[in-house]
C-alpha cells in the first residue's frame, strides 16, 4: 500500500463527509442571513432615531431665547395701552 492509495469504504467515508460538510456549511449560510437581515432593519432604524434626535436638539438650542421672547410679549400689553393714551391725547 501506498501513500496516496486509499481504501473504497475510506473514499466512501471522505464523500460522505464532504457532502455532510457542505450541506451544514449552507444551513450556515441561510441563518446567518436570516440574523443580519433584521439587525441592518434595526440599524437602519437606529440611524432615523440618531437623525431626529439631532434634528430635536438642534430646535433645543434655542430654548434660552425663549424668556427674551416671553418678556418681549409681556411687555407688549403695557406697551400697546400706552401707544392707544397717546393716540386718543392726540399725540403722534
Amino acid at each position: 500500500m501506498t501513500v496516496t492509495a486509499i481504501s473504497t469504504g475510506a473514499a466512501i467515508l471522505a464523500w460522505v463527509g464532504l457532502a455532510l460538510g457542505l450541506v451544514i456549511a449552507v444551513v450556515v449560510v441561510f441563518l446567518f442571513s436570516r440574523v443580519v437581515a433584521p439587525a441592518s432593519e434595526i440599524e437602519a432604524y437606529a440611524d432615523d432615531i440618531l437623525e431626529a434626535g439631532v434634528g430635536i436638539a438642534k430646535n433645543l438650542d434655542e430654548v434660552p431665547r425663549l424668556a427674551h421672547t416671553r418678556d418681549l410679549g409681556a411687555a407688549l400689553p403695557g406697551l400697546a395701552t400706552a401707544y392707544l393714551n397717546k393716540l386718543q391725547s392726540g399725540g403722534a
